[in-house]
């Protein structure tokens, strides 16, 4: 018997699935993702995330081989954690504060992390703040048998520059793309929204979307608010329009909230003032789709331009927001430093 243990997420492509794998499709959305899951792996194995698209952190158990199989998404959308305690038992969770309820978890800093933190304002690679407490990383899974644990991957990103079509081509495509993946992300009785800042990224998906609201945050400082081109593009779009007024008291009252929540530092304020949208967007839909990732993904920032501009010369050159302190510097500030430390 296979017993779903934990899960987070939203699988994509669940017309297709409940066809293929012969799942009751009239089903509440959890229960259908649930058999969805078990049935993938009976018939795929670990090879199932090939066949499934969306957002999803999972953990299976199989009775029969005595076999616990847990799986992150292709990008890592939704996290997923594991820590090995003293008498090898292999505790996990879609947060680490499951984790931390476990009698025999010991709760100890990971000093290490700072290193990495104080460069990257976030917690990279799979070790995290809380020292034996490890992520998942994104296209992975993990098997634990006979008290070993086996990391795999099944999904690695590669960057194939394919010149075949112009420019024009490329936007059609992404646009038929995307209004494939539309017709995948909810059902037809479903209420969805849409966050909206007035930029192209976020624009352009309510502008594909059949969502009939949008929600923006908003500040009274003029030089800070981008509220008013949302507001425009809402109108010009023929969608509702909600504002959320963020006052300095608002942040910072919300900071612990959004930190516990976090459950690891993270050095972005933007992500206190996203947390105060979703906050209030969610008093009206469980749904709502963004233009996050889009910058990243098509390398809309700036800063990307200098991938061009150093050409060969880039291995030497980091690229990214962030970088906030060099080596040099966290040696004289740090009383231990980490030699070699990636």
């Amino acid at each position: 018997m296979i017993v779903l243990k934990k899960y987070s997420g939203h699988i994509r492509n669940h017309k297709s699935l409940c066809e293929e794998l012969g799942v009751n499709p009239s089903l509440p959305r959890s229960e259908k993702e649930e058999q969805i899951i078990i049935k993938a792996f009976e018939k795929w194995g670990k090879t199932m995330a090939n066949h499934i698209y969306g957002m999803f952190s999972f953990a299976l158990f199989d009775d029969e081989t005595d076999t616990l199989f847990c799986l992150r998404d292709q990008f890592g959308t939704k996290p997923f954690y594991y820590y090995l305690d003293d008498n090898n038992n292999l505790f996990y969770g879609t947060t680490i504060r499951e984790i931390m309820e476990e009698e025999s978890f010991k709760k100890e800093l990971n000093q290490k992390m700072l290193q990495i933190y104080l460069t990257m304002t976030y917690t990279t690679g799979e070790e995290t703040f809380f020292k034996g407490v490890k992520k998942l990383l994104p296209g992975r899974y993990l098997i634990f048998k006979n008290g070993k644990i086996e990391i795999g991957r099944y999904f690695k990103p590669e960057f194939c520059p394919d010149n075949s079509k112009s420019l024009e081509e490329w936007a059609d495509e992404i646009h038929s793309t995307l209004n494939d993946i539309m017709k995948e992300v909810k059902t037809e009785d479903e209420y969805v929204e849409s966050f909206l800042s007035g930029g192209v990224d976020s624009s352009y998906v309510l502008a594909v979307s059949d969502a009939k609201a949008c929600n923006s945050c908003g500040y009274d400082d003029s030089r800070l608010d981008e509220s008013g081109l949302a507001k425009e593009t809402a109108s010009i779009l023929n969608r509702k329009f909600n504002r959320c007024l963020i006052t300095p008291e608002d942040y910072f009252s919300i900071v612990p909230y959004v930190m516990y929540n976090m459950e690891q530092p993270l050095g972005d304020a933007s992500a206190v003032a996203f947390a105060l949208g979703c906050i209030a967007t969610a008093k009206g839909t469980k749904i709502c789709y963004s233009g996050e990732g889009a910058d990243e993904f098509f390398g809309g920032y700036n800063m990307y331009r200098n991938a061009e501009r150093y050409g060969d010369n880039l291995k030497d050159f980091y690229v990214g927001n962030t970088n906030i302190m060099k080596e040099e510097e966290k040696r004289k500030i740090l009383k231990k430093y980490y030699e070699n430390f990636e």
